[in-house]
């Protein structure tokens, strides 16, 4: 009878939660969500990252971020167990393709500085390929761009461990000419505090770049984000 019981409540988050996340103004839905338990949450989130409407599939990703450092704050292991689900959605051997996981590993690194410490390199090594080939390197673009996202967040969050992944910064840049994940390259420099002279900002071009930034979806010039 118990397990029953809760069954129904799960289903009616999971329902809930779309509509809730479908909303220009994010923090009273933080606000709002922190009422539910936190694994049971992170659940009805997974499956809004799936969504096919943008604001719900991004404003997944920042409650997710909130969630796990929710988590973390009391049960480390616990928010440990939620960065490695997202890797393994990136592993070749999970059979699925990882939609959104290196957003929400660096939305949760922005967050928790000891889930940075311990993680940061893994998103490093999603960034560029080795000159031997890397078992990490994500070769699906929209992935690709994903994890140069989540990089420019844990910059934002901290700049200085965010500052540690210059090196393979500097590989993708001799192998990237994809606009969006130039234009993500600039914002990491600028967030990360490199100035021009350490770093030339590379060139997107001139077209438009819609960004989920400072929890909104924006549409902005790509080289705007290489304003320093």
């Amino acid at each position: 009878m118990q397990q029953s019981s809760k069954k129904p409540a799960y289903r009616e988050l999971k329902k809930k939660i779309p509509g809730l996340l479908d909303r220009q103004d994010i923090e009273p839905v933080l606000s709002e969500l922190k009422q539910y338990p936190a694994q049971k949450l992170l659940g009805a989130l997974y499956s809004a990252l799936l969504s096919p409407r943008k604001l719900i599939k991004w404003h997944s990703v920042t409650a997710i971020g909130a969630t796990a450092s929710r988590i973390a704050q009391s049960d480390l292991e616990q928010a440990r167990i939620v960065m490695r689900r997202f890797m393994w959605t990136l592993n070749d051997e999970s059979g699925g393709i990882g939609w959104g996981s290196p957003e929400c590993m660096g939305e949760i690194m922005a967050r928790h500085q000891g889930l940075a410490l311990e993680y940061r390199r893994i998103l490093f090594s999603y960034l560029a390929q080795g000159d031997t080939g890397s078992d990490n390197y994500l070769e699906y673009l929209p992935l690709r761009r994903g994890a140069f996202w989540g990089l420019a967040r844990l910059a934002q969050g901290d700049p200085v461990l965010a500052r540690e992944g210059s090196f393979q910064v500097l590989k993708a840049l001799r192998q990237e000419n994809d606009p969006e994940i130039l234009a993500l390259i600039c914002l990491y420099l600028r967030l990360s505090r490199r100035s021009p002279d350490e770093f030339p900002r590379p060139d997107p071009g001139n077209g438009t770049l819609e960004i989920y930034w400072d929890q909104k979806l924006q549409s902005l010039p790509a080289r705007e984000l290489c304003l320093v």
